[in-house]
Formats: structure tokens, sequence, C-alpha cells
């Protein structure tokens, strides 16, 4: 990949008037790219073949960054302590993970959500630059968020297509708003969970965040615990079939429905 600058929580590199570099030789290297997985196999006793039981991702994904002064801004490559200050307070913090967005035209649409650790790197005396360790909340990125918005009668359908390099299951965050009060029961052909819903006025709006295991609704009254089989609705994918064909059952009401999630995508920087 080749980038000059990122943008990290809403602040870009050359917003401090530095950009992406290497104080390293020049050449080939290897970097991770999302995908390191590790196998778990066993050899049978009187087999030389071994058989494959699991596999998994051990730890999310790291990088190392390297960066300078942008030599077309600043007149001196040095970094000043006060320039090492606020780069520092801007993207090694304690309070979590902000999104990272590599500026390159083939990363436009890819992000982590990251975190940084950090060290100088030093010249003849000087501060020439930074040496920034990211750390993520997964072993892979992320494509940016989508949303798909659709109007159901009773017994309609509707189509969501999965673009996760992950064969696997997301959780989206599902807003639900029904015409009137009724059930709502909500299948997925690659999934084998159905939603099932009771709503109770045709104002109340029905927010499901599957990834944190969440439901809120605008009506403060109802008991949504009683309500609702806690079957949150999940975007699925095979190594086959990536086609999600959601139904609204005949006896449901109907509604209006938006997903919104994040495809994953296995990519290093």
């Amino acid at each position: 990949m080749y980038a000059i600058d990122f943008e990290y929580d809403g602040l870009t590199l050359s917003d401090f008037g530095m950009m992406i570099g290497s104080f390293s030789s020049t050449g080939t290297e290897t970097v991770s790219s999302g995908a390191d997985i590790s196998f778990q196999t066993v050899r049978p006793a009187g087999s030389d073949r071994f058989r494959f039981y699991g596999a998994k991702y051990e730890e999310a994904y790291t990088a190392t960054i390297q960066i300078c002064k942008c030599p077309c801004i600043s007149p001196t490559p040095y970094l000043s302590p006060t320039e090492v200050s606020g780069l520092q307070r801007w993207l090694c913090r304690k309070e979590g993970f902000h999104k990272l967005h590599v500026m390159s035209d083939s990363y436009s649409d890819i992000y982590w959500n990251a975190a940084f650790s950090s060290k100088q790197i030093n010249l003849g005396g000087h501060i020439v630059g930074l040496e920034l360790t990211l750390y993520t909340d997964a072993p892979y990125a992320y494509q940016k968020e989508q949303t798909f918005s659709f109007s159901l009668a009773p017994g309609g359908k509707f189509s969501i297509y999965d673009t996760s390099d992950e064969v696997g299951y997301i959780y989206p965050c599902v807003v639900i708003k029904a015409i009137k009060d009724g059930n709502i029961h909500l299948s997925n052909q690659l999934d084998h969970f159905s939603l099932s819903l009771k709503v109770l006025s045709p104002n109340e709006k029905i927010t499901l965040d599957g990834k944190n295991k969440r439901i809120t609704s605008t009506d403060k009254e109802g008991n949504l615990a009683s309500r609702f089989n806690f079957h949150f609705p999940r975007i699925c994918n095979t190594f086959e079939n990536r086609n999600n064909e959601f139904t609204l059952s005949q006896d449901s009401v109907g509604c209006d429905i938006s997903f919104t999630y994040s495809p994953i995508i296995k990519i290093g920087i």
C-alpha cells in the first residue's frame, strides 16, 4: 500500500504537518494482511496423516507505522518536544479504540478500530519522527458502514448480499418501526434463528443492537424482555452463498426496517 496520510478520530496526520514515512532501508517487506489464522491438528496413533479439528485467530491485527514531518509543509525535519507532545496526546490514549482510515484511493472504504502506542526516533540528538504501533479490536479490517432500508407488507421479502471476507455471521444494528401494533416474525433463509417481536404501538421504534446484545424502544412503558425472543437478526454467509433472503411472515404487521453493519475485509496496512 502507498499512502502518506491517515485520519484518526476525525483528525488527519497532515493537520499536524506530518506524513507517513520510513527510516529503514528500501526493499520488500512482509506484513500481516488480516488473515493470521492458527490451525489445530492432531496425528492419530499409527498414522502419518494429521487431522484438522479447528482454527482460530490468536490475536487482533497489529502493525507498525513510522511518521515524520512533511517537507513541503515544514522548513525543518526535526520535531520539538511540544510537537511530539501534541501528536502523542492525539494518538496515544487510554480511552479505547477510534476509527483509523488510511488515505489512499485503494483503501477509500476501509477502516480499523484502532489505538496507538508510540516511540521516538532520534538522530544526532534530534527527534526526527515517531514509530507508532497500531493495535485493533479484531484480526481484520472493516469496510465502511452500510445501511439497507426496506418497507415490508406481511409476507414481504428483501435480500442483503454479504460482502464479508469472513465466512460466518455478523450482528447488525436493526431498527424496526411497525405501521400498527402487533407481532413481527422475521426469518433469514441462511440462518436457523428467527426474530419474534411484539410491537405495542404504530409510533414505537425498536432498535436491536445485536453486537452488544441490547434492545431499546421509544416506548418507555412496555416490558421489552417479555416481547422479544432474544434472537437478534444476523447477516450470514457460507463459502458458497452470500445472499441473505429475509421474509416477514404472513401473520406479521407491516413495518419499516433497516440493517446497518460493516462487512469484514482481510487486508493489512
